[in-house]
C-alpha cells in the first residue's frame, strides 16, 4: 500500500534518522570517552600500594600507629612525606624538611591551575577539584575534549585514588609493626622511583628537560657541602631558569 507522498522535511528527518543522526535514542546518547573500570581498578591498585609503601616508611620513623595515620590523611601526598623523611633521614633540620615537601607539593599548585582552565562548573565546585588535584586525575582529566568528560573523568579519577591511598593507609600501618626495617625490602627507593614517574613525561618537553638538568646538576654540586635539604629547595633555581627560557617552538 503506498502512502502519501513525503514533504521535504519528512524525508530529510527520515533519511537522518536512517543514518543514525537524527533525535532517536541512538542520536541522544553520547559515547563516554576516558580511562574505563579495569584502568581505575588500576590506578587504585596503584596507589593503595604507594600508600602501604609509605606509610611503614613513616611508621618505622615516628613510631606512632596514629601519628602516621594523621599525617597521611592530612598531608595527603605520598611525595611530600616522602619529601620530608629523606631530609630528616639526612639530618635536615625541621625546616628544611618542611621547605622539601612544600617544594615537592608546590606542583599541586600548577595542576589545579591546569584543570580549572577546563572545568566549567561553580566555584564551590572549582575549589573542591582544587584541592584534589593531583598528577593522575588532573592528566586524565585535561586530556577529555568535552567539559562534561572532564569533570566525570576527574572524581571518578580521585574516587579511585582515594580509595586505593586510603586503604593502602589501614594496611601500611598493620604492615608496619610486622616488617620492622623497611630498608631490607627495598622500600626506601620508592620516594626517588616516584619522582621519576611523576616526571618521566615532563622530560620530553624542553623546559622540563632544562628544570632536571639545572636543578639536579645544582642538587649534585651542593649535596657534599650544604645541610641536608638545602639542595632540594636550591633546585627551584632549575624551574626559574625553564621559565625563563624561550618557549619551545611547534610545528
Amino acid at each position: 500500500m503506498v502512502g502519501p507522498p513525503l514533504g521535504p522535511k519528512t524525508a530529510a528527518t527520515g533519511l537522518a534518522n536512517s543514518c543514525g543522526m537524527g533525535e532517536g535514542p541512538a542520536a541522544a546518547t553520547e559515547t563516554e570517552t576516558g580511562p574505563g573500570w579495569s584502568d581505575l581498578g588500576a590506578l587504585c591498585l596503584t596507589f593503595f600500594a604507594l600508600g602501604v609503601t609509605v606509610n611503614v616508611l613513616v611508621l618505622e620513623r615516628v613510631g606512632s600507629e596514629s601519628l602516621t595515620v594523621v599525617a597521611a590523611i592530612a598531608i595527603n601526598s605520598a611525595t611530600t612525606e616522602l619529601a620530608y623523611l629523606a631530609v630528616r633521614d639526612a639530618g635536615g633540620t625541621q625546616l628544611a624538611a618542611v621547605i622539601a615537601g612544600w617544594v615537592v607539593a608546590s606542583r599541586f599548585g600548577l595542576l589545579a591551575v591546569s584543570l580549572g582552565a577546563r572545568l566549567r562548573v561553580g566555584n564551590w565546585h572549582r575549589a573542591a577539584a582544587g584541592l584534589q588535584s593531583f598528577d593522575p586525575n588532573v592528566t586524565l582529566a585535561i586530556q577529555q575534549r568535552r567539559a562534561s568528560d572532564v569533570v566525570r573523568v576527574f572524581w571518578r579519577a580521585t574516587a579511585a585514588m582515594h580509595l586505593g591511598w586510603l586503604s593502602g593507609i589501614a594496611v601500611g600501618v598493620f604492615l608496619g609493626n610486622v616488617i620492622g626495617d623497611a630498608q631490607r625490602f627495598g622500600l626506601d627507593a620508592v620516594f626517588p622511583a616516584a619522582l621519576l614517574a611523576i616526571i618521566g613525561g615532563l622530560l620530553r618537553r624542553r623546559s622540563g628537560a632544562v628544570a632536571a638538568a639545572v636543578g639536579g646538576g645544582l642538587c649534585l654540586l651542593l649535596i657534599p657541602i650544604a645541610p641536608a635539604g638545602v639542595p632540594i629547595i636550591a633546585s627551584l633555581v632549575g624551574a626559574v631558569v625553564a621559565l625563563a627560557s624561550p618557549p619551545e617552538e611547534t610545528t
